[in-house]
């Protein structure tokens, strides 16, 4: 904390806010550095669906300039609630134990595209949803399955 009243980088924040404290956390502890063109990839869970308790992450305040960012969240399995998806195994007792059901998801949407190939037409189709190519879905090509959410 020293260091950082020193430095002169949080001449702005009062001694002993919670913002003080807050840039002294964020300098003791692991943190990445702003960069062009740098991202930060974690797991926030274990390979079995549990929680990872040390992914527990947070923003810290900008001291200089204006602070970017975006989040990209990618599955690497089927999203939960769908056929096949994982599923927390001591969730899932629990929640036997305690009467419930498997909880349905409201909104939830499947859809599968088949081209049966019955209208020459559509012998070298393809599927886009607006501007995004989703698959071929011409004569012989394999179905197209698509989950989401309304």
């Amino acid at each position: 904390l020293q260091e950082l009243r020193e430095s002169g980088d949080a001449d702005f924040l009062a001694k002993g806010s919670w913002e003080e404290d807050m840039v002294a956390k964020c300098r003791s502890r692991l943190s990445i550095r702003p960069h062009s063109s740098r991202a930060v990839l974690f797991y926030s869970q274990h390979p079995n669906g549990e929680p990872d308790q040390a992914s527990l992450h947070g923003g810290c305040p900008v001291l200089h300039g204006t602070k970017w960012a975006a989040n990209l969240w990618v599955w690497n399995a089927p999203r939960g609630g769908y056929p096949g998806s994982p599923k927390n195994e001591r969730v899932v007792k629990q929640n036997e134990a305690a009467g419930k059901k498997e909880e349905e998801y409201p909104g939830r949407k499947h859809a599968t595209f088949t081209n049966k190939g019955t209208d020459n037409r559509f012998e070298h189709a393809k599927l886009y949803f607006q501007e995004t190519f989703w698959g071929n879905i011409g004569f012989g090509d394999p179905s197209l399955a698509v989950n989401t959410y309304e």
